[in-house]
């Protein structure tokens, strides 16, 4: 029976192979990942699968434009998955030069969970201050609320003219229109960059979460529909594996405040949660000395496999000390969290100086500037 990602959902996807099969993704090859510099995410496997990725490094190398155009639903602060995406857009800008475009997706908070843009508005500030403290660089980054654009407006109303509701039903089941008309605004989103306005067609690059490939395909299928009237050139799209919630259960989502991670957590709230994460030892102390833990079910491995380990030696050893039963869980826990906590003291510290910048630029009028 076909499987259908659902963009709005907490379900993990534990199939990958089967969406290559089904979806049509390309696989991630060794020479596309020297060349985006083998960041931690691409040489682990964690941004696992591309649509035209090659067609956006080759662009890049050739000196063409390009873009990269991600965003947020600021219904709530930063958490990990957040922080994922962040980190693709930063080492792309630091990489290739490209210009980000970031999107504060209010209309979708709107519709997805009943915030106002006045609610909605003090999260987008908290957002873009993760962002800032994260490296990106705000020079060469165009900030905008989807609700004060009227170029992603537009769009999405020129869209709906080419998308039938068969279709939306098709990738998305059976939904209300205001969240139908928050996917053709994230279209409008991915294609705004494109316009005579933002300096004309260009190669643009969208990272992802695999949930949000029907977004992906939607936006792919109008640019093919458009290209002659708006000269469109097809964007490009990488997609990252999900990770879990702190209980191994579903993916970590805003939606679930006890399973998640966010940028925010004192270290005393970092301690609660990492010692309620799920983990991969056996049932009494004595069988773990004997036969070992088993990282690939353990959440904490996860964890600094996928966001807090750059070094690949750290996270080597981490896994030869589990399995080989040297460190009972309650000891690994203990040092994995005084490694996070010091991660998350050097954030909060930056963050804190960057959030005067992030008010300043969300209170910009809506113009693009190019980078002198």
């Amino acid at each position: 029976m076909k499987k259908e990602l659902d963009p709005w959902s907490n379900q993990l996807v534990t199939d990958y192979d089967y969406l290559f099969n089904e979806f049509g993704l390309q696989h991630m090859s060794p020479a596309l990942v020297k060349k985006l510099g083998q960041p931690r995410l691409y040489r682990r496997g964690i941004v696992f699968a591309h649509r035209d990725l090659d067609k956006f490094v080759a662009a890049a190398d050739a000196g063409k434009k390009t873009g990269v155009i991600t965003g947020i639903k600021p219904s709530s602060v930063f958490h990990l998955g957040s922080r994922m995406t962040a980190e693709q857009i930063i080492h792309l800008q630091k990489q290739f030069g490209t210009r980000v475009f970031y999107a504060i997706a209010d209309v979708e908070a709107y519709a997805d969970n009943g915030l106002s843009f006045d609610e909605s508005h003090q999260n987008a500030v908290d957002n873009v201050a993760d962002l800032l403290a994260l490296g990106l660089d705000a020079d060469n980054t165009f900030f905008y609320k989807q609700s004060q654009n009227m170029h992603v407006a537009n769009l999405a109303n020129i869209f709906a003219r080419k998308t039938t509701l068969n279709t939306l039903e098709a990738l998305y089941g059976h939904q209300n229109l205001a969240l139908y008309l928050a996917v053709l605004t994230q279209a409008g989103d991915i294609m705004a960059p494109q316009l005579e306005a933002f300096d004309g067609p260009k190669h643009m690059l969208v990272p992802v979460g695999i949930d949000q490939d029907p977004h992906i395909r939607l936006t792919r299928d109008l640019a093919e529909k458009f290209k002659e009237e708006f000269g469109f050139i097809t964007p490009a799209a990488t997609f990252h594996k999900f990770f879990r919630a702190l209980n191994g259960e579903t993916k970590m989502s805003k939606r679930d405040p006890l399973g998640v991670m966010t940028l925010n957590d004192t270290p005393e709230l970092l301690k609660k949660k990492i010692a309620n994460t799920l983990t991969g030892g056996r049932a009494t102390a004595e069988e773990q000395r004997r036969l070992g833990a088993e990282p690939e079910k353990c959440v904490v491995f996860e964890l600094m496999q996928y966001h807090f380990y750059d070094d690949d030696k750290d996270l080597k050893e981490m896994e030869t000390d589990c399995r080989s039963g040297k460190l009972l869980c309650g000891e690994c826990k203990g040092i994995r969290l005084a490694h996070i906590q010091e991660i998350y003291k050097k954030h909060q510290e930056k963050k804190k100086k960057m959030l005067p910048k992030a008010e300043k630029i969300l209170e910009m009028p809506i113009a693009f500037k190019k980078k002198q």
